[in-house]
Protein backbone atom coordinates (compact mmCIF):
# COMPACT_ATOMS: atom_id res chain seq x y z
CA UNK A 1 0.00 0.00 0.00
CA UNK A 2 1.48 3.54 -1.12
CA UNK A 3 1.76 6.08 1.12
CA UNK A 4 -1.27 8.15 -0.47
CA UNK A 5 -3.46 5.06 -0.43
CA UNK A 6 -3.71 5.41 3.86
CA UNK A 7 -7.59 5.77 4.79
CA UNK A 8 -10.40 4.85 6.82
CA UNK A 9 -10.18 3.68 10.42
CA UNK A 10 -6.55 3.20 12.00
CA UNK A 11 -7.12 1.68 14.86
CA UNK A 12 -4.44 1.41 18.15
CA UNK A 13 -4.31 -1.91 20.07
CA UNK A 14 -4.76 -1.40 24.18
CA UNK A 15 -2.11 -2.72 25.66
CA UNK A 16 -2.80 -5.98 27.40
CA UNK A 17 -1.46 -7.17 30.52
CA UNK A 18 -1.40 -10.79 32.50
CA UNK A 19 -2.14 -11.33 36.21
CA UNK A 20 2.01 -10.32 36.59
CA UNK A 21 1.50 -6.96 35.45
CA UNK A 22 3.34 -8.09 32.13
CA UNK A 23 2.38 -7.38 28.65
CA UNK A 24 0.00 -10.70 27.59
CA UNK A 25 2.01 -11.45 24.35
CA UNK A 26 -1.02 -14.13 22.89
CA UNK A 27 -3.67 -11.39 23.92
CA UNK A 28 -1.70 -9.08 22.02
CA UNK A 29 -1.48 -10.92 19.13
CA UNK A 30 -5.10 -11.87 19.36
CA UNK A 31 -5.73 -8.21 19.24
CA UNK A 32 -4.04 -7.63 16.07
CA UNK A 33 -5.30 -10.37 14.27
CA UNK A 34 -8.60 -8.57 15.37
CA UNK A 35 -8.20 -5.65 13.58
CA UNK A 36 -6.50 -7.34 10.89
CA UNK A 37 -9.90 -9.18 10.30
CA UNK A 38 -11.77 -6.18 10.47
CA UNK A 39 -10.00 -5.09 7.20
CA UNK A 40 -9.29 -1.63 8.89
CA UNK A 41 -7.16 0.96 6.62
CA UNK A 42 -4.39 0.69 9.56
CA UNK A 43 -3.13 0.12 13.05
CA UNK A 44 -1.08 2.32 15.00
CA UNK A 45 0.88 1.13 18.25
CA UNK A 46 1.55 1.97 20.80
CA UNK A 47 -0.73 5.00 21.50
CA UNK A 48 -1.94 6.85 24.27
CA UNK A 49 -4.70 4.25 23.98
CA UNK A 50 -2.08 1.38 24.25
CA UNK A 51 -1.16 3.44 28.05
CA UNK A 52 2.72 3.84 26.15
CA UNK A 53 3.40 6.20 28.76
CA UNK A 54 3.19 3.72 31.63
CA UNK A 55 5.45 0.94 28.97
CA UNK A 56 9.35 0.62 29.45
CA UNK A 57 11.25 0.45 26.52
CA UNK A 58 11.03 -2.93 26.14
CA UNK A 59 8.04 -3.07 26.16
CA UNK A 60 7.31 -0.24 23.69
CA UNK A 61 9.65 -2.34 21.37
CA UNK A 62 7.20 -5.55 21.86
CA UNK A 63 4.39 -3.68 21.40
CA UNK A 64 5.66 -2.55 17.83
CA UNK A 65 7.48 -5.90 16.85
CA UNK A 66 4.40 -7.74 17.67
CA UNK A 67 2.27 -5.61 15.90
CA UNK A 68 4.78 -5.73 12.75
CA UNK A 69 4.95 -9.56 12.86
CA UNK A 70 0.96 -10.13 12.89
CA UNK A 71 0.23 -7.49 9.77
CA UNK A 72 3.07 -8.98 7.80
CA UNK A 73 1.38 -10.45 4.36
CA UNK A 74 -1.74 -8.22 4.99
CA UNK A 75 -2.35 -4.95 3.48
CA UNK A 76 -2.68 -3.14 6.47
CA UNK A 77 0.16 -1.09 7.07
CA UNK A 78 1.87 -0.37 10.70
CA UNK A 79 2.47 3.25 12.11
CA UNK A 80 4.71 2.88 14.94
CA UNK A 81 4.80 5.46 18.10
CA UNK A 82 8.03 6.89 18.64
CA UNK A 83 7.57 9.33 20.68
CA UNK A 84 9.92 10.18 23.48
CA UNK A 85 10.98 13.00 25.99
CA UNK A 86 14.14 13.30 24.63
CA UNK A 87 15.69 13.14 21.22
CA UNK A 88 17.92 10.46 21.33
CA UNK A 89 15.16 8.17 22.84
CA UNK A 90 12.82 8.98 19.61
CA UNK A 91 15.70 8.29 17.20
CA UNK A 92 16.50 4.95 18.68
CA UNK A 93 12.76 3.91 18.71
CA UNK A 94 12.58 5.22 15.24
CA UNK A 95 15.93 3.04 14.09
CA UNK A 96 14.05 0.15 15.95
CA UNK A 97 10.73 0.94 13.81
CA UNK A 98 12.27 0.74 10.54
CA UNK A 99 14.28 -2.11 11.40
CA UNK A 100 11.42 -4.38 12.41
CA UNK A 101 9.76 -2.98 9.15
CA UNK A 102 7.00 -0.91 10.35
CA UNK A 103 5.71 1.43 7.36
CA UNK A 104 5.71 4.42 8.75
CA UNK A 105 5.84 5.98 12.03
CA UNK A 106 4.60 8.37 14.61
CA UNK A 107 5.08 10.98 16.96
CA UNK A 108 3.68 13.85 18.96
CA UNK A 109 6.62 16.52 20.57
CA UNK A 110 8.63 15.82 23.81
CA UNK A 111 5.57 16.05 26.37
CA UNK A 112 7.35 16.08 29.60
CA UNK A 113 9.09 19.60 29.35
CA UNK A 114 7.97 20.90 25.82
CA UNK A 115 11.02 22.15 23.96
CA UNK A 116 10.83 25.60 21.90
CA UNK A 117 10.07 25.39 17.60
CA UNK A 118 13.66 24.95 16.85
CA UNK A 119 13.98 22.16 18.96
CA UNK A 120 10.82 20.24 17.99
CA UNK A 121 12.14 20.96 14.17
CA UNK A 122 15.48 19.26 14.88
CA UNK A 123 13.45 16.41 16.61
CA UNK A 124 11.58 15.38 14.03
CA UNK A 125 14.55 16.11 11.70
CA UNK A 126 16.36 13.16 13.54
CA UNK A 127 13.72 11.16 13.73
CA UNK A 128 12.98 11.50 10.23
CA UNK A 129 16.41 10.65 9.08
CA UNK A 130 16.66 7.55 11.55
CA UNK A 131 13.29 6.58 10.21
CA UNK A 132 13.78 6.89 6.40
CA UNK A 133 9.80 6.38 6.00
CA UNK A 134 6.88 8.67 6.81
CA UNK A 135 6.52 10.46 9.58
CA UNK A 136 3.07 11.34 11.22
CA UNK A 137 3.26 14.35 13.33
CA UNK A 138 0.40 13.64 16.57
CA UNK A 139 -0.63 16.70 17.08
CA UNK A 140 -2.41 16.62 21.06
CA UNK A 141 -3.14 18.80 23.76
CA UNK A 142 -0.01 17.00 25.86
CA UNK A 143 2.08 19.23 23.14
CA UNK A 144 -0.13 21.09 21.00
CA UNK A 145 1.36 22.72 17.64
CA UNK A 146 -0.38 25.12 15.58
CA UNK A 147 -1.04 24.94 11.88
CA UNK A 148 1.67 27.35 10.72
CA UNK A 149 4.44 25.31 12.73
CA UNK A 150 2.66 21.95 11.70
CA UNK A 151 3.27 23.16 7.57
CA UNK A 152 6.72 24.19 8.48
CA UNK A 153 7.45 20.98 10.00
CA UNK A 154 5.93 19.23 6.74
CA UNK A 155 7.24 21.56 4.29
CA UNK A 156 11.29 22.09 5.46
CA UNK A 157 11.70 18.25 6.45
CA UNK A 158 11.55 15.61 3.97
CA UNK A 159 9.22 12.48 5.31
CA UNK A 160 7.39 14.30 7.54
CA UNK A 161 3.94 14.52 5.94
CA UNK A 162 1.05 12.93 7.51
CA UNK A 163 -0.74 14.57 10.62
CA UNK A 164 -3.06 12.73 12.95
CA UNK A 165 -4.51 16.28 14.45
CA UNK A 166 -7.02 16.03 17.64
CA UNK A 167 -6.38 19.05 19.64
CA UNK A 168 -9.62 20.39 20.46
CA UNK A 169 -12.04 21.22 19.25
CA UNK A 170 -10.63 18.54 16.17
CA UNK A 171 -13.67 19.00 13.61
CA UNK A 172 -12.14 23.08 13.61
CA UNK A 173 -8.47 21.99 14.26
CA UNK A 174 -8.70 19.40 11.44
CA UNK A 175 -10.26 21.74 8.92
CA UNK A 176 -7.84 25.30 9.73
CA UNK A 177 -5.00 22.42 9.18
CA UNK A 178 -6.78 21.09 5.61
CA UNK A 179 -7.86 24.86 4.61
CA UNK A 180 -3.81 26.00 4.21
CA UNK A 181 -3.91 23.68 1.18
CA UNK A 182 -0.39 22.95 1.74
CA UNK A 183 1.14 19.87 -0.61
CA UNK A 184 3.44 18.79 1.73
CA UNK A 185 1.06 17.42 3.96
CA UNK A 186 -0.70 13.86 2.06
CA UNK A 187 -2.97 13.46 4.52
CA UNK A 188 -4.90 14.63 8.54
CA UNK A 189 -6.66 11.70 10.64
CA UNK A 190 -8.62 12.74 13.18
CA UNK A 191 -8.96 11.12 16.79
CA UNK A 192 -10.91 11.41 20.04
CA UNK A 193 -12.19 7.85 19.80
CA UNK A 194 -13.92 8.64 16.50
CA UNK A 195 -16.66 10.73 18.45
CA UNK A 196 -16.62 13.42 15.59
CA UNK A 197 -16.06 11.26 12.41
CA UNK A 198 -18.57 12.88 10.47
CA UNK A 199 -17.35 16.03 11.31
CA UNK A 200 -14.34 15.55 10.36
CA UNK A 201 -15.28 13.71 7.16
CA UNK A 202 -16.77 17.05 6.18
CA UNK A 203 -14.05 18.98 6.78
CA UNK A 204 -11.29 16.44 4.80
CA UNK A 205 -9.96 14.16 7.50
CA UNK A 206 -8.81 11.23 5.39
CA UNK A 207 -9.60 8.71 8.20
CA UNK A 208 -9.86 8.44 12.09
CA UNK A 209 -6.86 6.64 14.77
CA UNK A 210 -8.75 5.45 17.31
CA UNK A 211 -9.22 2.44 19.80
CA UNK A 212 -9.94 -0.86 18.19
CA UNK A 213 -12.85 -2.14 20.12
CA UNK A 214 -14.94 -0.73 17.24
CA UNK A 215 -12.66 -0.79 14.46
CA UNK A 216 -14.74 -3.10 12.09
CA UNK A 217 -17.84 -0.63 12.66
CA UNK A 218 -15.55 1.89 12.02
CA UNK A 219 -14.32 1.03 8.99
CA UNK A 220 -17.75 0.04 7.83
CA UNK A 221 -18.54 3.57 8.48
CA UNK A 222 -15.29 5.22 6.15
CA UNK A 223 -16.38 2.47 3.56
CA UNK A 224 -20.22 3.65 3.43
CA UNK A 225 -18.62 7.32 3.52
CA UNK A 226 -16.71 6.67 0.71
CA UNK A 227 -19.11 5.30 -1.69
CA UNK A 228 -21.63 7.59 -1.22
CA UNK A 229 -24.09 5.93 1.12
CA UNK A 230 -24.20 8.92 3.21
CA UNK A 231 -27.51 8.51 5.00
CA UNK A 232 -26.65 4.45 5.63
CA UNK A 233 -23.14 5.80 7.22
CA UNK A 234 -25.06 8.24 9.13
CA UNK A 235 -27.20 5.44 10.54
CA UNK A 236 -24.58 3.26 11.60
CA UNK A 237 -22.64 6.12 13.12
CA UNK A 238 -25.66 7.65 14.90
CA UNK A 239 -25.91 3.71 16.55
CA UNK A 240 -22.22 3.74 17.28
CA UNK A 241 -22.03 7.26 19.07
CA UNK A 242 -23.14 6.33 22.24
CA UNK A 243 -20.81 3.45 22.72
CA UNK A 244 -17.87 6.15 21.82
CA UNK A 245 -18.91 8.46 24.43
CA UNK A 246 -19.37 5.92 26.86
CA UNK A 247 -15.23 5.13 26.38
CA UNK A 248 -14.57 8.51 27.09
CA UNK A 249 -16.28 8.32 30.66
CA UNK A 250 -15.19 4.87 31.40
CA UNK A 251 -11.82 4.87 29.94
CA UNK A 252 -9.41 2.20 28.63
CA UNK A 253 -10.93 -0.56 30.98
CA UNK A 254 -14.21 -0.01 29.04
CA UNK A 255 -12.06 -0.94 25.63
CA UNK A 256 -10.65 -3.77 27.06
CA UNK A 257 -13.96 -5.21 28.65
CA UNK A 258 -15.62 -4.83 25.03
CA UNK A 259 -12.71 -6.96 24.11
CA UNK A 260 -13.13 -9.08 26.35
CA UNK A 261 -16.78 -9.67 25.60
CA UNK A 262 -15.53 -9.93 21.90
CA UNK A 263 -13.63 -12.79 22.57
CA UNK A 264 -10.17 -11.35 22.35
CA UNK A 265 -8.91 -10.03 25.43
CA UNK A 266 -8.58 -12.10 28.87
CA UNK A 267 -8.95 -9.03 31.20
CA UNK A 268 -9.74 -5.30 31.21
CA UNK A 269 -6.62 -4.24 33.64
CA UNK A 270 -5.25 -0.78 33.38
CA UNK A 271 -1.79 -0.45 34.41
CA UNK A 272 -1.42 2.14 37.15
CA UNK A 273 -5.54 2.31 37.69
CA UNK A 274 -7.26 1.38 41.22
CA UNK A 275 -10.66 1.91 39.73
CA UNK A 276 -11.87 -0.72 37.98
CA UNK A 277 -15.51 -0.95 36.09
CA UNK A 278 -18.58 -1.35 38.54
CA UNK A 279 -21.79 -3.56 38.54
CA UNK A 280 -23.72 -0.05 36.93
CA UNK A 281 -21.05 0.58 34.31
CA UNK A 282 -20.91 -3.76 33.49
CA UNK A 283 -24.60 -3.26 32.96
CA UNK A 284 -24.02 -0.18 30.60
CA UNK A 285 -21.63 -2.48 28.43
CA UNK A 286 -24.69 -5.04 28.56
CA UNK A 287 -27.04 -2.96 26.99
CA UNK A 288 -24.28 -1.32 24.20
CA UNK A 289 -23.17 -4.55 22.99
CA UNK A 290 -26.47 -5.73 22.74
CA UNK A 291 -27.50 -2.85 20.21
CA UNK A 292 -24.13 -3.26 18.59
CA UNK A 293 -23.76 -7.02 17.48
CA UNK A 294 -26.24 -6.85 14.36
CA UNK A 295 -23.34 -4.41 13.06
CA UNK A 296 -19.88 -6.35 14.04
CA UNK A 297 -18.18 -7.36 11.17
CA UNK A 298 -16.01 -10.14 13.45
Amino acid sequence: MSRTDWRGSFAIPMTPFDDHDHIDEDALRAEIRFCVRAKVGGICAPLLVSEFRSLSEDERRTMMRITVEECRGSDVPVVANVAAVNTPLAVRYAEYAAAIGADAVMAMPPYIDRPDFPAIRSYYTAIARAAGRPVWIQNAGLAALSSQEIVVLCSEIPHVNWVKQEVAPSTRTIGALIDRHSPAIHGVMGGVGGRYLLAEYARGAVGCIHACEFCDILQQIWELLDSGQKEQAEELYERLLPALVAEEYMGMAYAKEVMVRRGVLRNNRVRGSSRPLDDADLREIDRLMARLQPYFRI
